[in-house]
């Protein structure tokens, strides 16, 4: 199962390579064809200019979500005689003007932070927002009045022992809290990859891993706001040779919004956290 999905991934970076960038308004979808017809505002395409229709084929992730109505950007890419969009994200949407407003403030935050200072055992997590894997806006601050599991992944990670095994953690996870409690405790990763992981290459990791998407939030955004997250966060990250070297932290948030536990690199246990989690 893990090398199909890393080859589906390697095939969408390598078909990035002769992409065009384009932005417009979804005007009809069909998921079950998998296809969005746009009208577009722009594109770096001398082929097509403002106010024109193209039907694009897309991902079985991005066919799922209804972005009918809203302005979405994309990479389109000429394959298999059709265009399709790589790197969906939505432009705007029920909540983007509070986000951005959630995030100005977040980012004012980070930059007052002292240097080797990040968010520890009994710290409150700031409010910051994010697109999630059903291409809603969405706060943070949301999440308070139920306990969450937060850690970072990126869906290329081909190093087993670190994305991956995260990933596959963070299912057993809920599949344990299923099944003996907490029954709200809600899982929370988020990406640090923005540019590739869009709300439908998401969709397309979670269902590869077994998640369950009704309490899971798999979040990204752009490249400043997670930027600010790894700092707020103590994560480390250098990108190199293609990939992202990076450390890793899973953190256990309370009800209250207060960091309960913390363990750092990959080799945490689902056993310790449930138990932290049901302790609360």
């Amino acid at each position: 199962m893990l090398l199909r999905i890393l080859a589906y991934f390697i095939a969408l970076q390598t078909s990035l390579l002769a992409s065009q960038a384009i932005e417009g308004l979804v005007v009809a979808r069909d998921a079950s064809a998998r296809t969005l017809e746009l009208e577009l505002s722009t594109a770096t395409s001398s082929d097509w200019g403002a106010g024109d229709r193209q039907l694009f084929r897309v991902s079985r992730g991005d066919a799922e979500i209804d972005y009918s109505g809203r302005i979405i950007r994309a990479n389109a890419v000429f394959y298999n005689n059709a265009w399709h969009l790589e790197q969906l994200f939505p432009v705007n949407g029920d909540g983007a003007d509070a986000v951005a407003a959630v995030n100005q403030r977040f980012h004012q935050l980070t930059a007052g932070m002292r240097r080797g200072r990040f968010i520890r055992r009994g710290d409150a997590v700031p409010n910051f927002g994010m697109i999630n894997q059903d291409g809603e806006f969405v706060q943070i601050h949301a999440l308070q009045g139920k306990p969450y599991v937060l850690t970072f992944i990126f869906t290329r990670c081909a190093v087993a022992n670190m994305c991956p095994a995260t990933s596959t953690k963070m299912q057993e996870l809920q599949e344990k809290a299923r099944a003996e409690g907490p029954a709200d405790l809600q899982f929370v990763i988020i990406s640090f990859d923005p540019a590739f992981d869009s709300p439908g290459t998401l969709r397309t990791y979670a269902r590869g891993y077994g998640m369950k998407l009704d309490n899971f939030h798999l979040l990204t955004y752009n490249q400043k706001l997670i930027d600010g997250l790894l700092r707020q966060f103590g994560i480390l990250t250098l990108e190199e040779d293609g990939t992202i070297n990076h450390t890793m932290a899973t953190l256990l948030v309370d009800a209250e919004g207060r960091v309960a536990h913390r363990r750092e690199g990959p080799n945490w246990r689902v056993d310790d956290f449930l138990q932290a989690a049901q302790a609360l």
